[in-house]
């Protein structure tokens, strides 16, 4: 249907009662009613454009927008969201006149792009000069298809504005107080009087709420293109959007389904199984599970705690190290969608194990999601471990475009504590009263004291058998909330993967792709 049919149909519908209310307003004024009930109609607008204010200012109007970091995100791109942070703050002091302007949102993009391209690149001559053109070009699809749904859901009729729509909004506006001046001064001249009252109670009763209304309207719509806008571009300095806009979307959606499923339940627990008996995973296919590598010393108690986390003897347990390399178990927990992935590295701290084994150890820990760091509850020997987290904190260092898994203190063998006689949990550690529950609690303080920052939550559990205790009630749980961290540590590793085996995999795909279409080319050459 061409603009003019749509404009005859409009008019033909609304005609009549625009002239219904033409009529009934020179009724009004023709029986000297138009001055009482121009009050009551005054009020109601502006009380209705008040409201509106007022809860679009407490963000309950439309939802107000979030500048909560991703989840996946590394600690320098949370140090970059700050100035994305700190413009979307100043937007408050623009007038609505810049708000409006198409050209205004152009030149804030480009200089969004330069500062953060700064942040990530400094001392460079040309901080964008790197980037290629499909990553920019992926910025600008994610954020406009961001944009433009919050347009669709919010605007009602969004989907029907148009770029000369934009243009002539503020036009309108400027007609409209233009028509409004004559029609006050014309009036004045009649009855100065009345027409004074209403215009000051017009003025500061209505128009003003109006105007506070539409630039809070513009003010939430240019906060939201600052914070979407501003996270691509995070994404686009630090390198994940190389896999394509796509690609990119996809994995950060199938992990964050999964962040929803997050509690670990009581219950039974599914048997492990071997890596022996399971196909390598697609590095893709790693955002849907967390791999957990337990570390620690000789005998610390690692086999011992996978046998407790699978609720079977699937690890082998000695006095002496059992564990010859890296072994997989999978751990599948009733009521959680999330796959953990357990890793039972070889032990450390003593010069039995050979070089490569340690080595094959660091590299488990490196691509893995969470760490459990085991250590033993009697041992007070910690200096291996804190040079294990060193170690690992030096190599996330190194790399700022990857995340530092989330590190756990896991205390073994607590029922060997004084009085080693005593075992009947549970035990209160966190508020002693017994000998025993002293023990625990000066054990873990102990380790907190040693290793420091470099370990987050620390639990002390038993994993003798017969005495397994604190699995389901405190490991379990804070392995829970910890997921949601961990996710975010497997996509931006698997985001690097692809990168890193994508680059020449599609350079290969394009030259093979250029080689069929010359081949078509010359054989329909000869044919002719």
């Amino acid at each position: 249907m061409s603009r003019w049919r749509l404009a005859v149909v409009a008019a033909l519908l609304v005609g009549p009662f625009i002239v219904l209310a033409m009529v009934g307003s020179y009724y009004l004024w023709a029986q000297q009613w138009w001055f009482y009930v121009w009050w009551p109609m005054a009020a109601s607008l502006a009380l209705g454009y008040l409201l509106a204010w007022h809860w679009q200012r407490r963000r309950v109007l439309l939802p107000s927008i979030d500048f909560t970091p991703p989840f996946h995100w590394t600690d320098r791109d949370q140090q970059a969201w700050r100035l994305v942070e700190a413009r979307a703050e100043a937007a408050v002091q623009l007038d609505a006149d810049r708000l409006s302007d198409p050209r205004h949102y152009l030149a804030v993009a480009q200089e969004m792009g330069l500062e953060l391209a700064a942040f990530y690149h400094p001392g460079a001559a040309d901080p964008v000069g790197s980037l290629t053109i499909p990553e920019v070009l992926a910025v600008i699809e994610l954020a406009s298809h961001d944009l433009a749904d919050m347009v669709d859901r919010y605007l009602p009729g969004g989907h029907l504005l148009t770029i000369n729509d934009w243009r002539h909004a503020k036009q309108a506006a400027d007609w409209y107080q233009a028509a409004s001046n004559a029609y006050w001064l014309i009036a004045a001249i009649f009855s100065p009087v009345n027409t004074g009252l209403r215009y000051a109670a017009s003025k500061f009763g209505i128009s003003r709420p109006l105007e506070m209304l539409q630039k809070n309207l513009l003010l939430w719509f240019y906060t939201a293109y600052i914070n979407r806008l501003g996270a691509y571009l995070i994404d686009l300095n630090s390198g994940r959007l190389r896999v394509g806009a796509t690609r990119y979307r996809a994995l950060v959606d199938a992990a964050e389904a999964r962040l929803g499923n997050r509690a670990l339940t009581g219950g039974v627990r599914e048997g492990g199984v071997p890596a022996s008996e399971q196909p390598a995973p697609d590095p893709a296919e790693q955002v849907a599970q967390v791999v957990v590598t337990l570390l620690g010393q000789v005998k610390a108690g690692k086999s011992s705690l996978i046998n407790a986390l699978l609720g079977e003897q699937r690890a082998r347990t000695d006095v002496l190290p059992a564990t010859a390399g890296v072994e997989r178990y999978e751990l599948h927990q009733p009521g959680i969608t999330t796959q953990l992935v357990l890793l039972d590295t070889i032990g450390y701290g003593h010069a039995g194990p050979k070089a490569d084994q340690v080595a094959a150890t660091c590299a488990a820990a490196q691509q893995s999601d969470l760490l459990l760091l085991v250590l033993h509850a009697r041992n007070p020997a910690r200096q291996a471990d804190l040079d294990m987290l060193r170690s690992l904190r030096d190599w996330f260092t190194a790399r700022p475009d990857l995340k530092m898994p989330p590190i756990l203190g896991v205390v073994t063998h607590i029922d060997l504590l004084s009085p080693t006689m005593e075992w009947a949990p549970p035990y209160h550690w966190q508020m002693p009263i017994s000998t025993k529950e002293r023990s625990i609690k000066e054990a873990v303080e102990t380790v907190r004291e040693q290793l420091g920052e470099l370990i987050g939550p620390i639990l002390p559990v038993c994993v003798a058998p017969g005495k397994v205790y604190g699995i389901d009630d405190g490991l379990l749980p804070v392995v829970a909330d910890c997921l949601d961290e961990a996710h975010g540590v497997a996509l931006l590793r698997c985001l690097k993967a692809e990168v890193d085996t994508g680059k020449v995999r599609k350079v290969f795909h394009q030259l093979a792709a250029a080689g069929r279409e010359v081949a078509k080319i010359v054989w329909q050459s000869l044919r002719k």
